[in-house]
């Protein structure tokens, strides 16, 4: 009889922003991150700051050490306000590159953050 291992599903959600070539820029996502991080920390084990251009780490650096620390499903939401060219092909091209290259992790993309229907509310109340 053959016994299968029951392996823990293991969470984690990559934040992606473009990446700017100003620390303060990169800086100023990476504390948004951190805030998503304390309200979120239930629903994944990690959550992680990526940048397509221009900073790191990238999203490919950062699967690498999750997938070291035995990660076995990986959202990514990209934090981009248009449909444009890393929403459309950059991003989506980058996850199919590495489901091929970790079979082993289950990839999962949410709609960017332009797409929520939240955003005319959030700027009514703002202004």
């Amino acid at each position: 009889m053959v016994i299968e291992k029951l392996r823990k599903i293991m969470k984690a959600l990559i934040l992606v922003a473009h990446g700017s070539k100003k620390y303060k820029s990169n800086q100023e996502f990476k504390d948004l991150v951190e805030e998503i991080r304390k309200l979120n920390s239930i629903k994944y084990e990690k959550i992680e700051t990526a940048f397509l251009e221009f900073a790191k780490p990238s999203i490919e650096e950062i699967v690498e050490q999750l997938n070291s620390k035995n990660i076995t499903e990986i959202s990514l939401y990209p934090y981009f306000l248009n449909s444009g060219k890393h929403v459309v092909n950059d991003i989506p091209n980058i996850i199919e590159e590495l489901g091929s290259n970790y079979q082993n992790i289950k990839f999962k993309l949410f709609p960017h953050f332009g797409s929520s229907k939240k955003i005319s509310t959030i700027i009514s109340e703002e202004i």
